[in-house]
């Protein structure tokens, strides 16, 4: 392979690109740890899976450039040739990744699989997925908000809760949101590659409006949660900027240069913002000897002790002290776990 096949390759795998895809690991995993405030463990294995996504990002990104073979603007990245080497190191990449993190954790493996497979159904020209109106965008989200985060989350080994199950539906609308803002500046490519997508079929307008209800009400529900304690209730403090990020969110905007680009970077500075405030009340909290991180909110609690409301909970504790034992009802007995 010359150098300028490798430098091409390199630019097609749309490294700016690949920062998003490989935190996604690294989410499921630091969530994992949050929810139940657990001591950092496992750094090396998820460092290998965030390696593992590195790889299965860039051969999503080689079979779709071999795909789309793109001539005008393009997200993270310029339009390139495409060498013919593109489609072979696309589906070795795949597989690397796909062993790399079945070394780590079979489920890890399994993850990486299944979005292996997405990735070839999705730009593979017999199968063509990105073009459907519905395989496209649920390809999005299955792999990117279901099976990535999943990947770094199994290697914490903790059972899913309400929480868990409201944080990734709330994962998934965020990404669809995110795949319907990235289309809507590609009207005249898509329609011209034959692709039935919301934005070839429907124009911008209808692709920012499905940004806007995948966007607004993963936000609208993660603010109202956050107002009743399911999340720290300083990451409220984030909502202006969430206001400032999609203030470029507008059908009239979509054809300005370096639109879609500028938009992302804005919602990557809003997802620091909340990291940040979390991160400073997880300090706080242990300063003060509070529960911290996810057992510091209404939603939480120790994985060894029942849901009781407070004043039963400190019942509960009382008659695990042996400091009472009259206020249980007759034949029940403290769980011993989940």
């Amino acid at each position: 392979m010359s150098v300028g096949t490798a430098r091409t390759l390199w630019g097609l795998a749309r490294p700016r690109g690949a920062v998003w895809v490989v935190l996604l690991p690294l989410i499921g995993f630091a969530f994992g740890h949050w929810d139940r405030a657990l001591t950092f463990q496992g750094g090396p294995r998820v460092a290998v899976v965030m390696v593992a996504w590195a790889l299965l990002h860039a051969g999503t990104m080689w079979l779709n450039a071999a795909l789309d073979r793109d001539g005008g603007e393009v997200l993270y990245g310029a339009a390139l040739p495409v060498p013919p080497v593109v489609v072979p190191a696309g589906y070795g990449a795949l597989a690397l990744g796909v062993a790399l993190a079945a070394a780590v954790h079979p489920a890890s493996g399994l993850c990486a699989l299944g979005c292996a497979v997405l990735a070839v159904l999705y730009s593979h020209p017999r199968t063509g997925w990105k073009g459907r109106p519905v395989l496209g965008p649920a390809v999005n989200v299955v792999g990117y908000a279901g099976l990535s985060p999943l990947a770094g989350w199994v290697l914490v080994r903790v059972v899913s809760d309400t929480r868990t199950l409201l944080s990734w539906a709330l994962l998934g609308a965020w990404m669809l949101g995110c795949y319907f803002a990235a289309q809507a500046f590609q009207q005249e490519e898509d329609a011209a590659r034959g692709y039935r997508t919301l934005v070839a079929t429907r124009g911008p307008r209808a692709a920012v409006l499905g940004a806007w209800i995948g966007l607004g009400g993963a936000a609208g529900a993660f603010f109202v949660l956050t107002a009743l304690g399911w999340f720290p209730r300083v990451a409220l403090l984030a909502l202006p900027v969430f206001a400032w990020a999609t203030a470029r969110l507008r059908a009239d905007r979509v054809h300005e240069r370096g639109w879609a680009g500028a938009l992302f970077a804005r919602l990557l500075v809003f997802g620091w913002v909340l990291l940040a405030l979390v991160s400073v009340e997880y300090v706080r909290e242990s300063f003060a000897d509070e529960p911290v991180a996810g057992l510091g909110t209404a939603a939480g609690f120790p994985p060894d002790r029942p849901r009781l409301p407070p004043a039963a909970m400190r019942r509960w504790e009382r008659l695990q002290a042996g400091q009472a034992a009259t206020w249980a009802p007759a034949g029940w007995s403290p769980p011993r776990g989940r």
